[in-house]
């Protein structure tokens, strides 16, 4: 299955960037060279990855707040890991480190 990834075109500090995959939201700390502390985009393991913060998430609005549903949660392990969404994780943790991994060449 294929997602629609998006990514904002607001600025973005420090690395991070945010987005939308399909209709989730979700936000990440991507590094120029891989880190041992980031997202293995083969194992999704900790270790040997460019991103070392990912949160996909749902905000539903309520009456008097927003409750937020977190699928994943990346902080330099995982906290939170819904095997449901295992494909659309590993979608996502792959293009965002072949998109910042390219280097242009002059």
């Amino acid at each position: 299955m294929s997602w629609n990834i998006k990514i904002s075109n607001s600025r973005n500090r420090y690395g991070y960037i945010k987005g939308e995959i399909d209709h989730f939201s979700w936000y990440a700390l991507v590094h120029k060279d891989v880190v041992d502390y980031g997202i293995n985009p083969y194992t999704l393991e900790e270790g040997q990855g460019r991103i070392s913060r990912l949160c996909i998430y749902k905000d539903i609005p309520m009456s008097a707040y927003t409750k937020r549903l977190i699928y994943a949660n990346y902080k330099r392990k995982w906290e939170v890991f819904n095997n449901s969404y295992e494909v659309m994780i590993r979608e996502l943790v792959e293009y965002l480190d072949r998109i910042y991994s390219i280097k242009l060449v002059k």
